[in-house]
């Protein structure tokens, strides 16, 4: 029997993310215990040295679980069934309200969406979009969010930081940035799990931009 090289790389992208996460894991807990216990006796520099051990090992860890993230939502189940986007997004974005409650961000959605879909991979993907969408408006004076319908997309919309729109195919690849980690935090994981999700519908993502005046991500379901 051929392999298929489409199932080969995820797989063992995931075996070694879950292999590697207990060396990681030991490497945490020993750093963390020798910052607890010597930090007084430890220089500036090596302090400055070990936080930046901590740090490197806890963005690897994320990444690792970035890949475990993508595999699962490639071999999850899939049943379809009419969701209320509505409702779905609301609840996102009432999440995130409460985690930042002083953003003031002006959210907009549209009334009966429904869309047929695996509801719990469609929250996937809607919540990676809203967060995106809430992550890069931070810094935008009357942010705005909407969340509606074109043709047979739902789309997710803001005024936030955008991007060169030349550069749209590298933007659901997964650990792609467009922008620096001191601007905004992240691994670029978010789009390449929204991707995975619409492929699982047999669906297609694209997106739209404009640098410094905002983002539309696309979903089409087929």
């Amino acid at each position: 029997m051929t392999a298929d090289p489409d199932r080969e790389l995820p797989d063992l992208l995931y075996a070694l993310s879950h292999d590697l996460g207990a060396p990681l894991r030991v490497i945490d807990g020993f750093s963390e215990a020798l910052l607890e216990e010597q930090q007084d006796a430890l220089s500036p520099d090596a302090l400055e040295y070990l936080t930046t051990i901590r740090g490197a090992v806890s963005r690897m860890n994320a990444m690792f679980e970035g890949i475990q993230q993508l595999h699962r939502i490639t071999q999850a189940p899939l049943r379809r069934i009419d969701v209320d986007v509505t409702v779905l997004a609301e609840g996102i974005v009432a999440e995130l309200r409460a985690a930042e409650p002083a953003r003031d961000v002006r959210c907009s959605v549209e009334r009966d969406l429904v869309a047929s879909a695996d509801p719990a991979l469609l929250h996937v993907a809607l919540t990676q979009l809203l967060r995106n969408a809430w992550k890069f408006t931070a810094r935008r004076a009357g942010a705005v969010i909407t969340v509606g319908r074109e043709d047979r997309a739902l789309f997710v919309r803001d005024n936030g930081a955008g991007f060169d729109s030349a550069a749209a195919a590298r933007l659901f690849i997964p650990f792609q940035r467009f922008h620096s980690a001191s601007e905004y935090d992240g691994l670029g994981i978010g789009l390449a799990l929204v991707r995975r999700v619409v492929q699982r519908h047999g669906g297609r993502v694209r997106a739209a931009a404009t640098p410094q005046q905002g983002t539309t991500v696309y979903m089409e379901l087929s």
